[in-house]
């Protein structure tokens, strides 16, 4: 009886030590091994896309971005940056869609990594060509401040003021963020 006594005292004695709530970790040593979870970054505060966009004068209001992989360009990875007046629905193939008046006026621009613009293709009424209302540019639209950071693109598309497009008078200046493809 005395021996089951004594294994039913040191069992409590030593449930009570097992159940102690453990001491904290010294300061030095509790930088160096505390994990901190990853949080994604905010989504930038704004309207993804806002700015002036005209053509011969006529305004249009882009009210949609959107950023998918496009195809390479002197060897480097390419995102199209498809803005446009209309909701493009999850349209994995927008930027071609845009081309076509599908998603009203519309701008794709195509960006390499480093944030130099390889390309632009504007859709507009007021730059009616003999080709229609969709025209493909080069060294007229530039990016400023362009980032790729947290699953996030953000810059600024501009002509630097009215630039003339066959005839025709241009001007873009748009700020912009999306979500990285």
């Amino acid at each position: 009886m005395r021996h089951a006594l004594l294994c039913v005292a040191a069992g409590l004695v030593l449930m009570a030590a097992c159940s102690k709530k453990p001491e904290a970790a010294p300061a030095a040593n509790a930088a160096s091994s505390v994990a901190t979870p990853a949080v994604a970054p905010a989504p930038a505060a704004g309207p993804a896309v806002s700015g002036v966009f005209t053509g011969d004068g006529q305004p249009a209001t882009l009210t949609q971005v959107t950023a998918h992989p496009d195809d390479p360009f002197d060897g480097q990875p390419v995102t199209a940056i498809v803005f446009t007046a209309k909701d493009q629905g999850g349209d994995p193939k927008a930027a071609i869609a845009a081309l076509f008046g599908n998603y009203g006026e519309a701008i794709v621009a195509r960006v390499t990594p480093d944030g130099k613009l390889v390309g632009a293709d504007v859709v507009h009424p007021g730059l009616k060509t003999p080709g229609g209302a969709s025209v493909s540019l080069s060294g007229v639209l530039t990016i400023e401040n362009y980032k790729s950071d947290g699953g996030q693109l953000s810059g600024r598309l501009t002509s630097n003021g009215d630039q003339d497009v066959f005839g025709h008078k241009l001007k873009v200046d748009l700020t912009f963020h999306a979500k990285a493809p």
